[in-house]
């Protein structure tokens, strides 16, 4: 059970918004300027959050065509403060409350009830959390006035808010940073519209600070997923994708869907991340050629012609398997091809979209053990569709993760 909801935010030139938090023993630190890990790897925060490999591979490679562009506003000279602090958390609870009327009181009990320290240490780490015997959250960070800082507040107020609503109830980092960010673009536009002068200086730090979050934090969870069953978990992972979905979900999902995310409602805020993610990979091409139709007579021909289409599918998947021996690779599509136990999903175009492989228990063979799932162009939905298909109904199936909190998990 979680003890505390914390909230652990890095100064810029650092991003905002890290968190710390405990379920089950998964614990998640970022402190300070430095890239914290944990005891756990890239595979757990994939699993924690129900997502693939491929799916973040595809997002972030559009995060390079759409985001990676240089600031198109000069940041403002420091020349005393642009705001107090107390000030800038009037207007991040203004900002929400005119967006979302419904919450109106709730913003309020939170902007007024919650502990604010704005003169802390600057050698300290910004944070907030929320303590066993408090009914509000404290917030603790090192306030100067610039607009890098009262983009800091708005981010802190959005954590706030969640941590209030949601209950105490545990919420994957990754959510929580959505939270946070859906409640910097909501005060960046409330900014622009009542202080143009002053929201185009903040517009300008939230660039500079988009530079961050998706040139250097995407390049690295996009290398740490060649290998996520080794790459170690770092806290920095967690932005690049709820930084865009926020920004996303702020021009195109209803206010109602905001509601959800605030409130920590982990089904809805979990679709609408598939919802975001898969518009993403709808514009992914599937350049691969099609394929014949299956010759009855010809047997031979049918499984060389879907072990080509595994190959080509793997190279695309970055997962490891692209990198073994031709011999290895062989030999183990081989044996599922002999056993009737792979499988290569194909479109209506005849295009293979992905492919899995699995085992059958040898004591029970109503259970099936997924070893490999591949959909590289974002064909989840369609692959799993098919497996489900294939398989009797009344069979167990379970996902392998080597390195997961939990090694066996069910499929679906």
């Amino acid at each position: 059970t979680m003890t505390k909801n914390i909230a652990k935010d890095e100064k810029p030139p650092y991003p905002r918004g890290s968190l710390s938090y405990r379920r089950g023993g998964f614990v998640n630190v970022a402190i300070g300027k430095q890239n914290v890990t944990s005891g756990y790897f890239v595979d757990d925060w994939l699993c924690l959050h129900n997502l693939y490999v491929d799916t973040v591979r595809v997002a972030l490679t559009k995060f390079e065509n759409f985001h990676r562009v240089a600031p198109t506003l000069p940041l403002a000279p420091q020349n005393g403060l642009l705001l107090k602090a107390e000030n800038a958390w009037k207007l991040a609870a203004e900002s929400l409350s005119n967006k979302l009327p419904n919450l109106e009181m709730e913003i309020s009990q939170v902007a007024q009830g919650s502990k604010r320290n704005f003169y802390a240490s600057s050698q300290n780490s910004s944070y907030t959390l929320i303590e066993d015997d408090s009914d509000f959250p404290t917030v603790s960070m090192s306030f100067n006035g610039s607009a890098a800082d009262i983009l800091c507040v708005a981010h802190e107020f959005g954590h706030v808010l969640q941590l209030y609503l949601a209950g105490r109830h545990f919420i994957p980092p990754m959510y929580r940073e959505i939270a946070a960010f859906l409640a910097e673009c909501i005060f960046l536009e409330y900014m622009e519209e009542i202080q143009p002068d002053l929201g185009m200086d903040i517009r300008a730090a939230w660039e500079l600070d988009n530079q961050i979050y998706f040139e250097n934090d995407g390049k690295l969870l996009l290398d740490a997923l060649k290998t996520p069953q080794i790459s170690k978990y770092n806290y920095r992972y967690n932005y690049p994708l709820a930084r865009s979905i926020a920004a996303k979900m702020k021009k195109t999902a209803s206010e109602d869907d905001w509601y959800l995310v605030f409130h920590g409602n982990l089904e809805a805020i979990k679709t609408l991340i598939d919802t975001q993610l898969l518009d993403r990979e709808k514009e992914m091409q599937n350049y691969l050629p099609e394929v014949p139709e299956p010759e009855a007579n010809r047997p031979a021909i049918n499984a060389y012609r879907s072990l080509g289409m595994m190959v080509l599918l793997d190279i695309d998947y970055w997962q490891g398997e692209s990198e073994r021996t031709i011999e290895e690779y062989y030999v183990a599509r081989l044996a599922h091809l002999q056993s009737q136990t792979a499988l290569v999903a194909i479109e209506k175009e005849r295009k293979p979209v992905g492919y899995a492989i699995w085992d059958i228990d040898q004591t029970d063979t109503n259970i099936i053990r997924l070893q490999r799932q591949a959909a590289p162009f974002g064909h989840h939905l369609a692959l799993q569709a098919k497996l489900q298909a294939r398989f009797p109904k009344d069979v167990r199936v379970l996902s392998h993760h080597t390195r997961s909190a939990r090694e066996e998990q069910v499929a679906w």
